[in-house]
């Protein structure tokens, strides 16, 4: 019987033994399991329980005017979250965030009882907002002094209230070049405008801090280590001048507010270099509260929006013309208000004292009177091929390339497709779709003495420490068409301005060159829109020596459609304000004066 015992204790002792191996050897290769052969992975596992990195974030780079005034700029905002299983008193929590935001506390209570476990309760607040919520509140709490108690003042934090600050984007020009400038996104990245054409450069690179967290992931200031510093965003200077920008962002307000147009813009370039001064658009909107606007107020639509431009483009068949040769003064043809030709017929708007026509024209008369007769006949003679090289040389059907990112190619079927009523259209503007940056650029070759030069937005850009990193592109100059040709389409412009259909643009003391026009407004699938239609002026001043372009598009105007009408009173506020603060001298030639006749009437002295 003991015999037996002994033996059942041996084998229990022995089955213990091996369980007792067994469980050492699992722990053991469990040991070399974590230790060894995952010993990175138990590691970074480790370290992501004990540690925190947390993003140090780069300073978005800064938009600049020409004058290096700030167009877009970062600034430090405060945005203020709950954690929602550490409320305590909502409803005490409520009333005391309403206090210092200045809100409603049925709606910041509405917002704390949601269900989710971070809530945000306001974003990109005054910093000083946040500083005064990290604090907490005062209250009185009763304390023990000696045998008795007394009131004392105490600052009690919020529980579960909490505070992170962060850059917020600001536009201290407001509306002002708001389609040139663009906006930013929530997450701080460039969504429209420059701000997403220039988001590489602008936006920097991040860097991070790494730090020991306790138990409640609270971090422990102490252990703060950096591991990488943030690399801040450059600055991009543009060719923009914020004095003219809204004296053009004014002059279309001021037209929109007679003529009600479904749209507008203006473009400002300088006539010897083509850079854009101004880019106005109406309506407008305000890039510090974008998401609150309609999202088509963010086109720019004068790099984006293709019009047909009608009279102001017979500057151009006229100056292909005068390039190649055919003498300006000579008779073009005779207009008799209406034309029959292969496939349609050429009407003229007329005005007295020209109700049956203009009759005999030649260049000088087409551009002075607008007249499509002697347009289409000037395109005859230059023929489809010659008439599309010279739109191509002026820029009319490639995509400019400015830096706004959001430029549409100007559009014109192939020429050997051009049938006779085809070309007469293209020869007085209709029948080819542009922006109203090319046609501004195509009046800064005239300008410019026949040189083309492409239009540039961007200046420079410059690092954080102000070094320059990147001028302006640089694309070479080309000539269009002779400096002779370039001057004679200069006299046509300039007679236009002063005894035709471009009158209303005359500025005081100053000579200008421009054209009128009044296109129809295409349909999608061919035709014209009945009743609707593009005003627009596009010219230069001073005409004797260029300073300024200037190109005003409106669309949809009411009550009027005529370009002298509605563009052209534009073009006068723009261009006189303009050079009156540039201090461009007046150039216009002193008008005689008059005397006293005998008897009180005047006479002019010749």
């Amino acid at each position: 019987m003991a015999t037996g015992h002994r033996g059942l204790v041996r084998k229990r002792t022995f089955v213990l033994f091996i369980l007792l191996v067994a469980v050492y050897l699992a722990v053991a290769g469990r040991l070399l399991y974590v230790q060894v052969i995952n010993n990175e992975h138990y590691l970074m596992w480790g370290a992501s329980i004990s540690q925190r990195q947390i993003p140090l974030p780069a300073v978005r780079g800064t938009i600049y005017d020409r004058d290096k005034r700030v167009l877009a700029v970062s600034i430090e905002s405060a945005s203020i979250f709950a954690r929602r299983k550490e409320l305590k008193d909502i409803k005490f929590a409520s009333k005391k965030l309403a206090e210092t935001l200045g809100e409603d506390a049925k709606t910041i209570e509405t917002k704390l009882q949601s269900e989710r476990d971070e809530i945000w309760i306001a974003k990109r607040v005054d910093p000083r907002i946040g500083r005064r919520i990290n604090q907490g509140y005062k209250t009185t709490v009763r304390k023990k002094v000696g045998k008795g108690y007394r009131d004392v003042e105490k600052q009690l934090k919020l529980p579960g209230i909490g505070v992170v600050y962060e850059a917020k984007r600001v536009y201290p020009a407001g509306a002002a070049a708001s389609q040139v400038l663009g906006f930013v996104n929530s997450d701080n990245v460039g969504a429209e405008g420059l701000e997403r054409v220039e988001n590489k450069e602008l936006c920097g690179r991040d860097g991070s801090l790494e730090a020991d967290v306790d138990a409640r992931r609270r971090v422990v200031p102490e252990a703060l280590r950096t591991l990488k510093q943030p690399v801040n965003g450059k600055d991009v200077v543009l060719t923009i001048d914020l004095t003219i920008q809204q004296i053009a962002d004014e002059a279309l307000r001021k037209m929109a507010e007679t003529y009600t147009p479904e749209s507008a813009c203006a473009v400002v370039l300088d006539s010897r270099t083509s850079e854009v001064l101004a880019v106005a658009n109406y309506p407008a909107f305000d890039p510090n509260a974008a998401s609150r606007n309609n999202p088509a107020l963010w086109r720019n639509r004068a790099v984006a929006d293709l019009y047909e431009p009608g009279s102001t483009l017979k500057m151009v068949t006229v100056a292909a013309a005068v390039n190649e040769g055919i003498s300006p003064r000579s008779i073009v043809t005779h207009c008799a208000r209406i034309e029959s030709i292969t496939g349609g017929r050429i009407r003229c708007s007329v005005h007295p004292p020209y109700m049956s026509g203009h009759g005999p024209v030649d260049m000088y008369k087409i551009i002075q009177h607008s007249c499509n007769i002697g347009s289409a006949h000037l395109a005859f003679r230059l023929g489809s091929k010659k008439l599309y090289e010279y739109e191509k040389a002026f820029g009319l059907i490639d995509r400019t390339r400015a830096g706004f990112g959001c430029e549409a190619a100007g559009y014109m079927i192939p020429p050997e497709k051009w049938r006779p009523m085809k070309l007469a259209n293209i020869g007085f503007g209709q029948g080819i779709a542009v922006t109203p940056l090319q046609m501004a650029a195509a009046y800064a070759t005239i300008a410019n003495g026949g040189v083309y030069n492409e239009p540039q937005i961007v200046k420079e850009i410059r690092d954080s420490k102000g070094e320059m990193v990147k001028r302006a592109s640089d694309v070479k100059p080309r000539q269009v068409i002779s400096r002779e040709a370039a001057n004679e389409v200069t006299k046509m412009l300039m007679l236009c301005a002063e005894e035709g259909t471009g009158k209303p643009a005359q500025i005081k003391d100053r000579t200008v060159a421009g054209k009128t026009g009044s296109a129809q407004i295409a349909k999608p699938k061919g035709g014209y829109e009945p009743g609707e239609f593009i005003a627009s002026f596009i010219g230069f001043a001073p005409a004797t020596k260029p300073r300024l372009v200037i190109a005003v598009v409106v669309t949809r105007p009411r009550g009027s459609h005529w370009g002298a009408t509605v563009a052209a009173p534009v073009f006068k506020e723009i261009g006189e304000q303009s050079l009156w603060y540039l201090r461009v001298p007046p150039d216009a030639p002193e008008k005689p004066k008059s005397v006293p006749k005998p008897g009180g009437t005047a006479k002019e002295l010749v």
